[in-house]
This record gives structure tokens, C-alpha cells and sequence, in this order.
């Protein structure tokens, strides 16, 4: 098929279009999805994990939703509705998502949450949402989110997993650790340089090859800890890579 330039007009987003990446706190806030597929499943299933309250709204749900609503753990609010205009849980939503399959009742999910000056995303819309919600790479505290603001979500979900090779389990623990020595310096170094200073020589230490051979336990992080403490300045905490080379 050739593409004439005319088909290419028809399909260019809109210009100027961006969006800002942020992180946000959603314990406690309150979300409304419209819908009971596997689209809104796996939103309620990120939302609940964020700690929010999700409600959703759908004649019926997925096995998977019936389940979590009747878990004693963060279940979700389950409304057997259709969506009609003026349903009350629009106006207490912090965010709202358009997940079913019918075009029309995404529009006018959509249209209602913008006139209630609501932030909607609508599935399989880029273009109409007042947001997107990125593919998500998930390390304990280690979060990477990939979008390419609705361009291809194929290529994002396509980079989630090259992403997911590059950075293991092994990141989940190497966080934690690099937490706790952040504490630990914040409370025995005073000057801020000299602090950014033993951070960066933290992180040139081979902590993750060390996570990575399965030689670092608890112990050896309590080690690390009273040895980092010992000696708080940067050119001991240099030295402690000939300390946990000698662990081989």
C-alpha cells in the first residue's frame, strides 16, 4: 500500500503535544476505572499495588477482580453498572481511566471527567487522554517507566522487557542497602560535601557484583554498615573493595 500524503496528515498527533513525566503518591487517593476487562484489571492491579482506592465500574468483572473484592487486603469497590453520565464516583475520583471496549462510552467517560476537571486516561487513546500511564520496569525501589507518549506502546512494552533483562532482582536488595548506608552517613557526617563525597564512593563499590555471587547476606550488610561507620570518609570507604574482594 502506498502512503500517500494525505494518509500521513491523517494520522499525525497533535502538535506540540507533551507530557511530563512525574511519580506520584496515590496512598489513599481515590480512582475510578470504568470497566471490567483484563485493561482495567491490570490498572486496578497497578493502583492497588500504589496503594489507592480504586473503585470500578462494569455489568460484570474479571475472575481475577471478583477475587481481589473479596480479599481482606486492599480489595477493590466493584459497582455492577453500566456507566451513565452523572454517577456520583466521577466527582470524587483523583483519577479517572476509560477502559472498556466500546468507543462511545469511553468518550463520554472522558467528556464528563474533563467537565468535572478530572485527569482521564482513555485506553487505546493517547491523543484524547490528559494523561498516560507508562510500561513499568519494577525493582523494589528502583521504578522505570517507559512511554513514548503513545507513539507505540508495542516499542515501550518492547523496551520494558529489554529493560527487564538489564536490571534483576539483584537491584531490589542493592537499593535497600544503598538506603540504609544513606541513613547511616546522613546521621555521622555533617558537611554536606563530605557527604556527597562518601555517596559517590559507595556507589563505585562492587555491591552488586557482591549481590549478584550470593555471598552478601544480612551479616555481611551489618559488616559493611560498622566498617563504613568505623572509618566515614571517602578514601576509607575506598578501601573497603579490597575488604570485599578478600570475601571471595
Amino acid at each position: 500500500m502506498v502512503i500517500t500524503e494525505r494518509r500521513v496528515d491523517a494520522v499525525k498527533q497533535p502538535e506540540g503535544k507533551r507530557y511530563y513525566p512525574l511519580m506520584l503518591d496515590m496512598k489513599g487517593k481515590n480512582c475510578v476505572i470504568v470497566g471490567g476487562g483484563t485493561v482495567a484489571q491490570r490498572k486496578a492491579e497497578a493502583l492497588l499495588e500504589a496503594g489507592a482506592e480504586v473503585t470500578l465500574i462494569s455489568p460484570s468483572f474479571t475472575a481475577q477482580l471478583e477475587q481481589r473484592a473479596l480479599s481482606g487486603e486492599m480489595p477493590p469497590r466493584l459497582i455492577r453498572e453500566r456507566y451513565r453520565p452523572g454517577m456520583p464516583e466521577l466527582g470524587e475520583a483523583f483519577l479517572v481511566f476509560a477502559a472498556t471496549d466500546v468507543t462511545e462510552i469511553n468518550s463520554a467517560v472522558r467528556l464528563e471527567a474533563e467537565s468535572l476537571g478530572k485527569l482521564v486516561t482513555v485506553a487505546n487513546d493517547a491523543a484524547g487522554s490528559g494523561f498516560i500511564v507508562p510500561a513499568v520496569v519494577r525493582r523494589g525501589k528502583l521504578v522505570i517507566a517507559v512511554s513514548t507518549e503513545g507513539a507505540s506502546p508495542g516499542t515501550a512494552r518492547k523496551v520494558k522487557r529489554e529493560l527487564e533483562q538489564m536490571f534483576g532482582d539483584e537491584y531490589e536488595t542493592y537499593l535497600e542497602l544503598l538506603q540504609q548506608l544513606r541513613v547511616l552517613v546522613q546521621s555521622i557526617v555533617g558537611d554536606t560535601a563530605e557527604r556527597q563525597a562518601i555517596f559517590r564512593a559507595i556507589l563505585d563499590l562492587e555491591l552488586l557484583a557482591w549481590i549478584r555471587s550470593g555471598r552478601f547476606d544480612e551479616q555481611a550488610g551489618r559488616e559493611l554498615a560498622l566498617r563504613i561507620a568505623a572509618d566515614p570518609t571517602e578514601a576509607g570507604i575506598r578501601q573497603l573493595d579490597e575488604w570485599i574482594r578478600r570475601l571471595d
